[in-house]
């Protein structure tokens, strides 16, 4: 056992960890992170003998931010031992700057989140990608490309150190990543999202995306041009019209941006429960708009093996819990079954969100869901849960020019005897969000009529 894995105490938020939400100023020279692991090394040792003194005493718990606090004055005394290694050999001393940084990323590889915490608190970054120790990218909202950063530690050993002891200590349930479990997935302090995998690849890969909970609402849809006012008010209609709609895309194109707007169209009153592999949508840190919300996040069984919680458990044990809606953050499983049959046994109003190249091409993908959960089901059967739970189907594309839209919404027709038929709402276009083509069916459009909407509005674009 290295000293970094000393038992660091099992910090719960980014407030526990002792990190700040807003980060540091950029440095102006990178440090050294050979120093950094001298550093971090002989703190952490010393942390642990103080550890092993306070165990024969009979103290009350440290709390893993007092533990942070006191090892404060351990960190200095190490820099302060280097400071003077320096002056007796005659070599320049670093800054206080240099110094002050140094201080704070022993800290943070100690209690936080390492090298990482610069990017994670910056709320401009949605995405980091890691190759190894030494090949940072860090994607920025409105870039075409990434930007490569400084490394985020001194040696690949060191990086799946870090990412092993954080899934240890900071999941929900212990895991482990290291050669005999070279995949881990986990949502860090702060709602991150992190994948990490080794051995089958080239270097340790880690992939963290960024989501920095904010209130967003249409009017802010129709601000960023995702889409334009018509469409805006038909999606408010269909919300309040408690219709079932799967919210489709690619990888970025805003799914989950778009589903947390719609959701701001739910009545206050109405129990909604969310169900995601990692919380995302965080709609139950704005309490005056939802105050009755269960978020549920998917749980990986522990060391032993035990006390899995997939998507599709949890989609069964909602089905329990009264929910007025039923929210699925993504659909990439058997679960996909359980979400039609909510959709169709009284949870109107219900969404979730399926990745897919087209709108018309989501249908293929709950196909195929469906049937990895039941292998003998009939795909009429299937097509016929489509039809009775889905209403409408809205999906997402960036352009070009980076820009995220609605390309298309097509209505799922019920009357289709056999198969799935669609009925094009808002067709695409090349250059901005799709545009209003055919008008709703007679029934659809009653339906949205009691929510406020009126036929008379819908004009198709020439």
């Amino acid at each position: 056992m290295t000293s970094t894995e000393h038992d660091l105490g099992r910090p719960g938020d980014a407030h526990d960890l002792g990190i700040s939400p807003r980060p540091a100023a950029p440095l102006s020279q990178p440090i050294d992170l050979d120093l950094v692991a001298r550093i971090r090394e002989e703190a952490a040792g010393e942390i642990s003998e103080v550890r092993r003194a306070d165990a024969g005493l009979e103290t009350a718990e440290i709390s893993p931010e007092d533990e942070a606090a006191r090892a404060e004055p351990i960190i200095w005394k190490r820099l302060d031992a280097y400071a003077r290694e320096r002056t007796a050999a005659a070599e320049p001393v670093l800054d206080l700057d240099a110094e002050e940084a140094l201080f704070r990323r022993v800290k943070a590889d100690l209690f936080g989140l390492g090298g990482f915490e610069e990017f994670l608190f910056d709320p401009t970054v949605e995405n980091i990608f890691v190759i190894g120790c030494d090949r940072v990218f860090v994607n920025r909202s409105g870039q075409v490309a990434p930007d490569r950063v400084a490394p985020v530690a001194e040696s690949d050993e060191a990086l799946v150190e870090l990412v092993n002891r954080w899934s240890s200590r900071l999941g929900r349930t212990e895991r482990r990543f290291d050669v005999s479990n070279p995949r881990v997935d986990m949502r860090l302090p702060g709602g991150f999202r992190l994948h990490a995998i080794m051995e089958v690849t080239s270097r340790p890969t880690i992939t963290i995306r960024c989501p920095h909970h904010r209130k967003v609402e249409l009017d802010d849809q129709i601000r960023f041009g995702t889409v334009d006012e018509p469409m805006a008010a038909f999606l408010r209609a269909a919300v309040r019209a408690r219709c079932n709609i799967i919210v489709a895309g690619g990888t970025g194109t805003g799914k989950t941006t778009l589903l947390r707007s719609l959701l701001f169209e739910v009545p206050a009153h109405e129990r909604i429960v969310t169900i995601e592999d990692t919380l995302e949508l965080g709609i139950a840190a704005f309490e005056e708009e939802h105050p009755n919300v269960v978020e549920m996040e998917t749980r990986q069984a522990n060391v032993e093996g035990v006390g899995e919680l997939s998507m599709m458990d949890l989609t069964r044990e909602c089905l329990r819990m009264s929910p007025d809606r039923v929210v699925l953050g993504e659909v990439r499983g058997a679960e996909a079954l359980y979400m039609m049959k909510a959709m169709s046994q009284g949870n109107d109003g219900s969404m979730c969100t399926v990745h897919a190249n087209s709108a018309r091409g989501v249908a293929d993908r709950v196909r195929g869901y469906c049937a990895e959960g039941l292998n003998e089901i009939p795909m009429s059967v299937i097509d016929g849960f489509y039809r009775n739970a889905v209403d409408l189907v809205v999906h997402l594309k960036v352009l070009p020019d980076m820009r995220r839209v609605v390309s298309s919404i097509v209505e799922v027709q019920k009357d289709s005897g056999e198969g799935i038929r669609y009925n094009e709402l808002f067709a695409p276009r090349i250059d901005g969000p799709a545009v209003r083509e055919t008008p709703p069916s007679e029934v659809l459009s009653e339906r949205l009529s009691f929510a406020g909407w009126s036929p008379a509005t819908w004009s198709p674009v020439g």
